[in-house]
Formats: C-alpha cells, sequence, structure tokens
C-alpha cells in the first residue's frame, strides 16, 4: 500500500526483478473481478487521494473516489461530465477502464476528459503525459466499430497520443497516480424524469424521435423484465408500465421553455403521464440515480442466488 510514486516505483522494479506478476487494486468496486489477483503481489492505491479543484479541471489521485471528486466540483460550481454509475468507483479504476455512465450519452466516456496523466512504469520510470504528447512508436490502423463506446482492447490509431493509450488499458501498460481531469461549470438547472409506458414500441419509438432532437444528455431505456426486476426497490413503480425512460437534460433557468415542452412531448410519445416521474431537484434526480444504478445490482444478486 504505497503512498507515493516512489514507493509505487520500487515495487514495481522488485517485482520485475523477481518476475512477480502485480495486480493493480482501485476501491474494488468492479463487477468482474478485475482486482482479483490469480497470484502474485497486490499494489493498492487507496493512499493516493490528493485532490484539488480550480476553474475548469481538478487533479486527483488515483484513489480518490468518484463521489468525492463529485462533491469537490460541486462545491465550485463545476461537474466532472463522465458519470459512471458506481459513485464509489476510485479515479484510477474509471481511467483504467475508460469507465463511462448515463451522461456518456452526450459526454462520452472517461477518455475524452482527461488532460494529463502520472504513470509509473514497470522499470520505475514516471512517465508525465498530457494531451497532444504523441505516442513515439509506430501504429497500424486498427478498424473500429462504429458504436459510441468500444472497451475491446487498446486504443490504437494513427495520430494517437499517450492519453488515448493509457485510459482502458486496464493496468497493463503501467500504474496511474495521478490524473487532471476536464471540468465543466455546473448547469443553472437539471431536469430529470422516468417517462413510463404501457408496452416497449411506444418506449423505443419515444427514444427515436427524442434521440438527436431533444437536447438530453441522458437517454436510456428499461424493458418489462428490467422494471420486474426494480419493483423490488422500488414498488411505486405503475402496475401499468411495461418499459420506461430514463433522461436528464440540462436547463438555462428553472423558467426554461423545455419545462413546458416536456408534457406534450410525453403525451405524444403515448406515455403514462399521470404516472411518470418528473423533477427539477436535487434528491429526485439522486432517487432516479439510483433507479438505474439498482437494475445491475439486482441482475448481479440474481446471477449469485442462482450460481
Amino acid at each position: 500500500m504505497p503512498a507515493d510514486e516512489a514507493g509505487v516505483a520500487a515495487a514495481l522494479r522488485e517485482a520485475v526483478a523477481a518476475g512477480v506478476a502485480v495486480t493493480i487494486a482501485g476501491a474494488g468496486t468492479g463487477v468482474t473481478g478485475g482486482r482479483v489477483p490469480l497470484g502474485g503481489w497486490v499494489i493498492s492505491l487507496e493512499r493516493f487521494t490528493g485532490l484539488q479543484v480550480s476553474e475548469g479541471h481538478a487533479v486527483a489521485g488515483a484513489g480518490v473516489l468518484l463521489r468525492d471528486l463529485h462533491a469537490a466540483a460541486q462545491s465550485a460550481r463545476h461537474f466532472y461530465p463522465p458519470d459512471p454509475t458506481e459513485t464509489g468507483a476510485s479515479i484510477g479504476g474509471t481511467i483504467a477502464t475508460n469507465a463511462s455512465g448515463a451522461r456518456s450519452f452526450r459526454y462520452g466516456a472517461t477518455r475524452r476528459w482527461i488532460k494529463r496523466l502520472r504513470v509509473v512504469m514497470a522499470d520505475g520510470r514516471v512517465m508525465d503525459v498530457g494531451r497532444g504528447d504523441a505516442i513515439d512508436f509506430d501504429c497500424p490502423a486498427i478498424p473500429l466499430p462504429a458504436v459510441t463506446k468500444n472497451t475491446a482492447g487498446y486504443l490504437l490509431k494513427p495520430g494517437m497520443d499517450w492519453i488515448d493509450l493509457f485510459v482502458g488499458s486496464e493496468g497493463t501498460l503501467g500504474v496511474v497516480t495521478e490524473a487532471r481531469l476536464r471540468l465543466l461549470p455546473a448547469p443553472e438547472a437539471v431536469l430529470a424524469g422516468v417517462i413510463f409506458f404501457p408496452d416497449d414500441d411506444s418506449a423505443v419509438a419515444a427514444v427515436e424521435n427524442w434521440h438527436g432532437s431533444v437536447p438530453v444528455r441522458m437517454l436510456e431505456y428499461f424493458d418489462k423484465p428490467s422494471l420486474e426486476l426494480l419493483r423490488k426497490r422500488f414498488p411505486e413503480i405503475p402496475a401499468r408500465a411495461h418499459a420506461a425512460i430514463l433522461f436528464d437534460q440540462e436547463l438555462h433557468s428553472e423558467a426554461d421553455p423545455e419545462l413546458d415542452a416536456w408534457p406534450e412531448r410525453i403525451e405524444k410519445a403515448r406515455a403514462l403521464v399521470d404516472d411518470s416521474w418528473i423533477a427539477l431537484s436535487a434528491t429526485d434526480r439522486e432517487r432516479f440515480r439510483r433507479f438505474r444504478h439498482s437494475l445491475p445490482e439486482l441482475v448481479n444478486d440474481t446471477v449469485r442466488r442462482n450460481g
């Protein structure tokens, strides 16, 4: 459990000399077991908790928790656009996995918001790399699928920089100890809601109609089996609901015309107007966040119970 980069470097040099495998441990919130070692040594970065926030950016140690970054940014009237669902994840872990969340619909995944990284290499060297610091080796052009997010392997493309390579590499190329992250000014208001539908077709049609035409930063679909699972924690889900859409939209003020546009928008989509949830308050937005986060938790619980 090193307290500084020198400690990480010493541990890596010793491991290389002894031929011992090393696993880098973050906050342990991942569900795929990435931090569980198959032998060798474990290096925990939980003591790397330095955090400084100023206008437009934050400098965070790898052990800083996402919720602490959110709180610090909020106190400075900023926000960190990538919004991985698990707020107990470490910043280092979100960088290692190029984590994304509901707001990635508008803002993309973690990689886009990294300005600088400090990385300890296997030989103990510390690399301090910023955006635009190009890699110093030839990189082939590897065709990538035209999808919003792809985390299958390293990002490899001509003209890429070191940050492109390190983000999403899951600790296999070096140990990220600190990051400079880009922040955005907090919006004046945020409207959020869970819109319930009597059938899948209406919900899917609403997504198709709203995608690209309504300036939302989150647009997520829940089918009937998902709602059945969620009823265990949210019994207030309407009995008639067979599908739902979670949305989140930045507003210029609490008098923004978009507030008046949503009732008509929901009615035209043949949604359950009176049963849907829409709110401006931070308390309700947190409730909607728990609604979303509960689904993967319940799925994992079901898998564990059923073996």
